[in-house]
């Protein structure tokens, strides 16, 4: 998977779709008045995998959705999804952060300051990754599906 942060060996499995559709949900309303104006929604992506919890958010432009997104990706080491209690509280973190994501990006008026490579950040005494790129995330995973599982990222 080109997405994931570390090399996996394995196929992940989906994140469940009504947490997806929840979260972008929430992005949705909390922002509405951003998306309005933009005229952009958003929209949730995620993978979990056994060494990682992967979540995409993305903002994409409503008329064109090939144009690039802002992509908000997070991600955490295995010790945050070792049973469900953990899994429940990163998922709530990574709803916590990508609110701290967008509400920086929405307080500029011309953001630009994306950061392509994975950083490390720690939140409520715990450490994730995030990236924030142009990457649109379902042109993505339509290049995984054509290049198949034998596809190694170099």
């Amino acid at each position: 998977m080109v997405l994931a942060r570390l090399k996996s060996s394995q196929i992940g499995k989906a994140v469940p779709q009504d947490w997806c559709e929840g979260l972008a949900r929430l992005l949705n309303d909390t922002y509405s008045a951003e998306c309005k104006k933009a005229k952009r929604y958003f929209d949730v992506y995620g993978q979990i995998f056994d060494e990682e919890f992967l979540v995409v958010v993305s903002y994409f432009l409503e008329t064109n959705e090939a144009d690039a997104p802002i992509a908000c990706f997070l991600s955490c080491d295995p010790d945050q999804i070792q049973d469900e209690k953990k899994v429940k509280e990163t998922q709530l973190s990574y709803v916590d952060l990508a609110g701290l994501f967008f509400d920086e990006i929405f307080s500029q008026e011309e953001w630009s300051e994306f950061e392509p490579n994975w950083q490390e950040v720690t939140y409520k005494n715990h450490k994730y990754f995030y990236k924030i790129s142009r990457e649109n995330i379902n042109l993505t995973l339509e290049a995984d599906k054509l290049l198949g599982d034998d596809f190694e990222e170099v």
